[in-house]
Protein backbone atom coordinates (compact mmCIF):
# COMPACT_ATOMS: atom_id res chain seq x y z
CA UNK A 1 0.00 0.00 0.00
CA UNK A 2 2.87 2.19 0.87
CA UNK A 3 4.54 2.18 -2.48
CA UNK A 4 0.84 2.95 -4.43
CA UNK A 5 0.95 6.28 -2.56
CA UNK A 6 4.08 7.82 -2.96
CA UNK A 7 4.85 11.49 -3.03
CA UNK A 8 4.83 11.61 -6.96
CA UNK A 9 1.35 9.32 -6.69
CA UNK A 10 -0.04 12.48 -4.63
CA UNK A 11 1.30 14.97 -5.89
CA UNK A 12 -0.40 14.09 -9.57
CA UNK A 13 -3.64 12.62 -8.02
CA UNK A 14 -4.14 16.32 -6.06
CA UNK A 15 -3.04 18.10 -9.28
CA UNK A 16 -5.98 16.23 -11.40
CA UNK A 17 -8.27 16.93 -8.96
CA UNK A 18 -7.82 20.12 -8.73
CA UNK A 19 -7.96 20.61 -12.77
CA UNK A 20 -11.21 18.77 -12.70
CA UNK A 21 -12.72 20.80 -9.85
CA UNK A 22 -11.27 23.98 -11.91
CA UNK A 23 -12.49 22.95 -15.33
CA UNK A 24 -15.96 21.67 -14.04
CA UNK A 25 -16.72 24.89 -11.92
CA UNK A 26 -15.57 26.84 -15.24
CA UNK A 27 -18.15 24.96 -17.16
CA UNK A 28 -20.80 25.17 -15.01
CA UNK A 29 -20.71 28.68 -14.84
CA UNK A 30 -20.45 29.31 -18.31
CA UNK A 31 -23.47 27.51 -19.00
CA UNK A 32 -25.77 29.06 -16.21
CA UNK A 33 -24.52 32.66 -17.23
CA UNK A 34 -25.35 31.61 -20.72
CA UNK A 35 -28.81 30.05 -19.93
CA UNK A 36 -29.72 33.59 -17.74
CA UNK A 37 -28.69 35.50 -20.67
CA UNK A 38 -30.73 33.62 -22.94
CA UNK A 39 -33.77 34.19 -20.95
CA UNK A 40 -32.78 37.85 -20.26
CA UNK A 41 -33.32 38.11 -24.41
CA UNK A 42 -36.58 36.48 -24.06
CA UNK A 43 -38.12 38.51 -21.85
CA UNK A 44 -36.56 41.87 -23.44
CA UNK A 45 -38.16 40.89 -26.70
CA UNK A 46 -41.58 40.49 -24.85
CA UNK A 47 -41.66 43.69 -22.82
CA UNK A 48 -40.21 45.91 -25.80
CA UNK A 49 -43.22 44.54 -27.33
CA UNK A 50 -45.30 46.26 -24.58
CA UNK A 51 -43.41 49.00 -25.13
CA UNK A 52 -44.24 49.68 -28.42
CA UNK A 53 -47.59 48.64 -27.62
CA UNK A 54 -48.35 51.50 -25.22
CA UNK A 55 -46.32 53.78 -27.58
CA UNK A 56 -48.61 53.32 -30.39
CA UNK A 57 -51.42 54.18 -27.55
CA UNK A 58 -53.05 50.69 -28.54
CA UNK A 59 -52.20 49.18 -24.59
CA UNK A 60 -53.94 51.72 -22.45
CA UNK A 61 -52.65 50.22 -19.06
CA UNK A 62 -49.68 49.43 -17.17
CA UNK A 63 -50.64 45.81 -17.11
CA UNK A 64 -51.02 43.25 -19.91
CA UNK A 65 -51.19 39.43 -20.45
CA UNK A 66 -48.86 37.80 -22.88
CA UNK A 67 -51.94 36.24 -24.82
CA UNK A 68 -53.07 39.72 -25.40
CA UNK A 69 -50.06 41.00 -26.79
CA UNK A 70 -49.56 38.07 -29.47
CA UNK A 71 -52.87 38.67 -30.31
CA UNK A 72 -52.38 42.54 -30.80
CA UNK A 73 -49.53 41.57 -32.88
CA UNK A 74 -46.71 42.78 -30.97
CA UNK A 75 -45.37 39.99 -29.27
CA UNK A 76 -44.93 36.40 -30.73
CA UNK A 77 -45.05 32.80 -28.87
CA UNK A 78 -41.67 32.65 -26.95
CA UNK A 79 -39.92 29.47 -25.86
CA UNK A 80 -38.50 29.52 -22.33
CA UNK A 81 -34.68 28.36 -23.04
CA UNK A 82 -34.46 26.44 -19.78
CA UNK A 83 -37.61 24.30 -19.72
CA UNK A 84 -37.88 24.38 -23.93
CA UNK A 85 -41.72 24.90 -23.28
CA UNK A 86 -43.59 27.95 -24.29
CA UNK A 87 -44.56 30.71 -22.63
CA UNK A 88 -48.18 30.61 -20.70
CA UNK A 89 -50.62 33.18 -22.40
CA UNK A 90 -51.71 34.18 -19.10
CA UNK A 91 -47.87 35.32 -18.34
CA UNK A 92 -48.38 38.68 -17.34
CA UNK A 93 -46.14 42.02 -18.22
CA UNK A 94 -46.72 45.39 -16.59
CA UNK A 95 -45.07 48.96 -15.84
CA UNK A 96 -43.80 50.02 -12.72
CA UNK A 97 -42.58 53.35 -12.82
CA UNK A 98 -40.11 53.13 -15.43
CA UNK A 99 -39.38 49.26 -15.56
CA UNK A 100 -41.28 47.16 -17.59
CA UNK A 101 -41.36 43.52 -15.78
CA UNK A 102 -42.16 39.74 -17.36
CA UNK A 103 -43.94 37.92 -15.10
CA UNK A 104 -44.18 33.75 -15.85
CA UNK A 105 -46.98 32.15 -15.19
Amino acid sequence: MARILNNRNVIIITTLLILILLVGGTLWKVRTDSLNRSITVVEKRITEGFQACQFDDVCQNDEITLGELISLGYAKEEVNPVTKLYYSHDSIVRKEENDYIFEEK
